[in-house]
């Protein structure tokens, strides 16, 4: 019986993504929450070594897709993979019928073991097989649980899997077949990377984040670092294939040199040592790209729900006019500009993983816990001061990670504030009025609006 942790010492561990065996599948009931369906402690049944040796052969990747690994332990689905075909052509009613209705009810309960099936024979040269596979994927998929699962299928190790799906997928807009292609460029160069002895954990780990980004739908930002990872791979390679060049021609100078009487134990040395640092050299720069990547990914979560909070409950722009500000709402606004000015300070000496930090904390910390926790009653009230502040503070908050994060910035000023606040982009929309001061470089602590009767 093959376990678990025989497969993980043939993977390794990726920061706890070395494959959906230990991650489980990632399943959204809703944007805001996350599911995560644990994966059994072993992976084969009792006569299915077969299978087992397919997930030893699938863990020589960098990431190993769920889909694969539901299709090589599970059994029920890989009996529909043998008889689905011959069951759906056939001539009888009732076996087509009993292989129809036994694909809609597993593929229910566990659309992981089903989908990566009616992939498979997606394209099945029997038009009637073809034809009834299309429609049960069309229903399975449907669901957020079906099409993740479908996204797994693009990173099967089986090429005709992971091609259909992409096709399916780019009908979807998903822009999977570009994903897919750099994603299997930058794969080979691991395997070159690994093969010459070369340090590329990092990559590999900025090559995962890419994908976990593609699953939540964050397509563009996953091409980008997908793209990032290859161009850094091929600098690698490239470097150290000077590198090996240079102490290839030092090594045929040797004899030569010895033999005219130079001490050659220096040099030898030195090329060891090289030797050694080709090997163990760890790339800070690259290091420093994937804490700045993963930042980015928590804090647009945390953006994300915010602004999502905030704009399902505000339904058109504040009026300053017809607000009375409460101490708390007082409070929150000078919380945000003492976190803006630090995180301006963080930004000037290039610390912008610190700076991007500062603002995660003061979402969770200042928003989250200290001020919606008491007073976020008073957005469903239709409370204007509440919805003023709150506002002006998801607004503001963009308006200052946008020189961090443009894109992320810019995609939620399109989504939650463009059709209200009329400014083409974020980085020309004027700066809320109680932090207009910020816009102007002011270094003084700006005081929250006074209070203002209503009409």
């Amino acid at each position: 019986m093959i376990m678990i942790s025989v497969v993980a010492s043939q993977i390794g561990m990726h920061d706890g993504h070395a494959s959906g065996l230990w991650a489980g599948l990632r399943v959204p009931s809703s944007r805001d929450d996350w599911l995560f369906l644990p994966r059994p402690k072993r992976l084969m049944y009792g006569h299915s070594h077969q299978y087992s040796c397919q997930v030893l052969e699938l863990a020589k990747g960098i990431y190993i897709s769920d889909a694969d690994i539901e299709m090589a332990r599970d059994v029920e689905s890989l009996r529909m993979d043998r008889h689905l075909a011959a069951d759906l052509s056939s001539l009888v009613p009732g076996r087509r019928r009993k292989m129809v209705d036994k694909i809609e009810e597993y593929g229910a309960k566990n659309p992981l073991s089903i989908v990566p099936v009616l992939v498979k024979h997606f394209d099945d040269d029997n038009e009637k097989v073809r034809k009834q596979v299309r429609s049960s994927l069309a229903r399975l998929t449907q669901s957020e649980v079906g099409e993740l699962a479908l996204v797994e299928c693009l990173f099967s190790k089986n090429p005709h899997v992971a091609n259909t799906a992409a096709t399916i997928l780019e009908e979807r807009s998903f822009n999977s077949i570009s994903f897919l292609s750099y994603y299997r460029q930058a794969e080979n160069l691991v395997m070159q990377a690994r093969r010459s002895d070369i340090f590329c954990q990092d990559v590999e780990e900025l090559i995962i984040d890419s994908i976990d980004t593609y699953k939540e739908g964050r397509f563009d930002q996953a091409m980008t670092n997908m793209m990032m990872a290859k161009e850094l791979l091929e600098d690698r390679l490239e470097w150290h294939g000077h590198l090996r060049g240079y102490i290839k021609d030092v090594l045929k100078l040797t004899p030569m040199l010895s033999r005219s009487g130079v001490q050659v134990d220096a040099i030898q040395d030195s090329i060891r040592n090289v030797s050694k640092a080709m090997q163990s050299r760890e790339y800070e720069d690259a290091r420093s790209l994937l804490d700045l990547r993963r930042q980015e990914t928590r804090l647009w979560k945390q953006l994300w729900s915010l602004e999502e909070y905030v704009t399902k409950r505000i339904k058109v722009k504040p009026l300053t006019e017809l607000m009375v500000l409460h101490d708390s709402d007082k409070a929150l606004m000078n919380a945000f500009l003492k976190m803006a000015l630090s995180v301006n300070d963080l930004m000037q000496g290039s610390q912008t993983v610190e700076a991007l930090k500062r603002v995660e904390e003061f979402i969770r910390s200042d928003i989250s816990d200290a001020y919606l926790s008491k007073e976020g009653k008073r957005l469903d009230l239709k409370d204007e001061a509440a919805w003023f502040t709150m506002w002006s503070i998801g607004l503001g908050l963009l308006k200052l990670v946008a020189p961090m994060t443009p894109n992320v910035s810019e995609e939620f000023y399109q989504q939650y504030f463009r059709d209200r606040e009329g400014s083409p982009s974020i980085h020309s929309v004027p700066w809320p009025e109680p932090f207009s001061a910020i816009g102007k470089g002011s270094e003084e602590p700006v005081k929250a609006p006074k209070k203002k009767h209503s009409r």
